[in-house]
């Protein structure tokens, strides 16, 4: 009798067993989190206020003050971790930005939508490594994002790899060349 039982209970099990992967897959479906600047925290940069600072200053920026610069001439989604970026990145990212002014106008503040903060990206992604950022292209016409991107690619030619990540989520890749 009790073995009459045991053959349903494989089956039913079985059914549990996946319909519990598959609710486990379904809670870790999530999608990124959509960014909307808020008005009132746009960066205003003075151009005249910038360059009045360098002639100041007439030390070499420390790795510190190369990173600063970083952070104050772009804005970052809300979560960017940048804390741990290589030295380098600093350096390279500071160039992208440049990319975009060049396009742009000085005025222009770009946005880095990724550092080493987003667990999705691939597995061996220079992300993790602290080796890579993303740029949002978002909003720019097709000729200006063509402009960047081909400015930025003979700025960093042999230092770093950019790349134009296009899809849903299109943005601009750089990474270092190991």
């Amino acid at each position: 009798r009790t073995m009459k039982y045991v053959t349903f209970a494989a089956p039913f099990l079985a059914i549990l067993l996946l319909l519990g992967v598959y609710l486990l897959i379904r809670t870790n479906d999530r999608p990124v989190q959509k960014f909307e600047p808020k008005p009132e925290t746009e960066v205003v940069f003075d151009a005249e206020e910038y360059l009045r600072q360098l002639k100041m200053s007439h030390k070499p920026f420390s790795q510190g003050g190369v990173h600063r610069l970083l952070l104050k001439r772009t804005r970052q989604k809300q979560g960017v971790y940048l804390e741990s970026l290589e030295p380098a990145m600093d350096s390279v990212g500071l160039e992208i930005v440049n990319a975009f002014h060049e396009v742009m106008g000085f005025e222009y503040v770009p946005v880095i939508t990724s550092g080493n903060d987003y667990p999705y990206h691939v597995r061996n992604s220079k992300h993790y490594e602290n080796k890579a950022l993303d740029f949002r292209l978002k909003g720019l016409l097709l000729e200006e994002r063509k402009s960047v991107i081909e400015i930025a690619q003979k700025r960093l030619a042999g230092r770093a790899r950019v790349l134009w990540e296009k899809g849903e989520a299109e943005h601009l890749h750089v990474e270092l060349i190991d």
